[in-house]
């Protein structure tokens, strides 16, 4: 009989540590979940207030793109500087001096070749295009006709990040997409306010 008391004994003991590491690993669980729930309360408040969160802080290839971009303004090739210049005066003034033609077409008078330059007769052919994981390195050919007066090179960033756009007209919706582009055209627009 004594036997069986230590049996039960040992039993109740066994349990009772049972229990304390059920109280132990539910205070554990309890601790996470409170920090789960914290996370996803502060990424709710954040992305409802107009904020988004991008992981491109995270990806070495984003730190690439910055480094390409950097030394984007040097990778130009000028083969035809009257033209180059044509085409930089164009963008310049063309709100302030176009001109309709008689057949109703919008033009550009261009002083220093003395001729009239058309917006639609100025064209950007993609000559070669590499992709490299996120980034994609693409060359383009600058024509005036079929006069080939410059190429440069583009580079483009495609990340993920998550976004909340729209508005109560448009409705809401979610955006992943993360795209990021540098070239000495982009640079020549931003310092001349396209």
């Amino acid at each position: 009989m004594s036997k069986n008391i230590r049996t039960h004994e040992a039993d109740i003991n066994l349990v009772k540590k049972f229990l304390d590491y059920a109280e132990c690993a539910d205070a554990s669980y309890a601790f996470l979940k409170y920090i789960l729930y914290s996370i996803l309360g502060i990424l709710v408040i954040v992305l409802f207030n107009g904020c988004s969160f991008s992981f491109k802080s995270i990806d070495p290839q984003y730190y690439k793109f910055k480094r390409l971009c950097k030394n984007v303004d040097s990778e130009v090739t000028i083969y035809n500087q009257d033209y180059w210049e044509m085409y930089s005066d164009y963008v310049e003034k063309r709100f302030k001096n176009s001109k309709i033609d008689e057949e109703r077409i919008e033009y550009f008078y261009y002083e220093k070749l003395n001729m009239k330059v058309y917006p639609y007769n100025i064209r950007e052919i993609l000559k070669t295009e590499q992709k490299n994981g996120n980034i994609t390195i693409q060359t383009f050919d600058e024509y005036y006709k079929n006069i080939h007066y410059a190429s440069y090179t583009r580079y483009n960033y495609n990340g993920k990040s998550l976004k909340l756009r729209g508005d109560e007209a448009a409705g809401w919706h979610w955006e992943t997409e993360d795209n990021h582009t540098c070239s000495y055209l982009d640079n020549f627009y931003k310092e001349r306010g396209r």
